[in-house]
């Protein structure tokens, strides 16, 4: 297991209240993309964010993350205010945007360097690779690398900050069935090791029942919270379980809701 150098707690609690994110289009147009969300998210927390495509879930991750703004409202961290990015919270994309002129080795170190830790730290940098499963690729630079091993250094890169919120938009949403489903055990362990409070953007009911411990299912753009369902079904899951068979349908019955109001939409607005 790798403990936290500095002894401190890895789960985050995260606030985020009445948050409204609007963008203003070339045209000077505003266009709402958050509405008025409110969620408590408790400090070891695995939430899956899931909802229509385009409704402004990963614009909600990005305010959690500092790399934007809220309109109004405002995101506390274990009571902090978060006004910019930082290094208690850790973000992984879809894309690993890994730096292609480096080896695996130093894409992990980079944050540590970055923050002039890298001295003290320089053991963690293979603590981190083995974490996830990427010894012997050290010197390996990303194009060797298959998808699923470029997004394992992406997560080391990102845990070695040891972070106490870990942001995931949709990290495996371009990987294979089989790749997919081994990173979201390797998820699964790490979350386990560390404890650190997780919020995850994903398209994948499947995903999300088989992770999470909420799953907050929201609205069509402007993102309102529709609902909040506690998963708490028994570890480790059984995906062919009746009990995991009907919370994937609990969620698809609140998801398509969403589906036949967008419907019902077009039907009545004019083209």
């Amino acid at each position: 297991m790798v403990k936290n150098n500095e002894g401190s707690n890895l789960s985050g609690h995260i606030k985020i209240v009445n948050v409204t994110k609007n963008f203003v289009n070339p045209d000077g147009e505003i266009i709402p993309t958050v509405d008025n969300v409110s969620l408590d998210i408790e400090p070891g927390d695995f939430v899956c964010l899931m909802g229509p495509s385009g409704c402004g879930k990963t614009t909600l991750l990005r305010t959690i993350a500092g790399l934007l703004q809220p309109t109004s409202g405002e995101i506390l961290v274990d009571g902090e205010k978060v006004t910019g990015p930082g290094p208690e919270r850790g973000l992984v994309f879809q894309d690993p945007e890994l730096f292609q002129w480096m080896d695996i080795e130093h894409n992990v170190a980079f944050g540590l360097k970055a923050r002039k830790i890298y001295k003290e730290r320089k053991a963690d940098v293979q603590k981190y690779i083995d974490l996830v499963g990427l010894k012997g690729f050290e010197k390996a630079y990303p194009h060797h690398l298959s998808g699923g091993m470029k997004q394992r250094a992406a997560f080391a890169r990102a845990l070695i900050n040891q972070p106490k919120v870990l942001l995931l938009d949709e990290p495996f949403g371009a990987l294979d069935a089989f790749t997919r489903i081994a990173l979201q055990e390797r998820l699964l362990e790490i979350w386990k090791t560390f404890g650190t409070t997780i919020v995850m953007v994903t398209h994948d009911i499947e995903e999300a029942v088989f992770l999470s411990t909420k799953i907050v299912v929201m609205s069509q753009r402007p993102a309102t919270v529709r609902e909040v369902i506690i998963d708490d079904l028994d570890r480790p899951r059984d995906r062919n379980s009746i009990e995991f068979i009907e919370m994937r349908k609990k969620i698809m019955s609140v998801l398509d809701f969403d589906i036949l109001t967008m419907s019902d939409r077009f039907e009545k607005e004019p083209c």
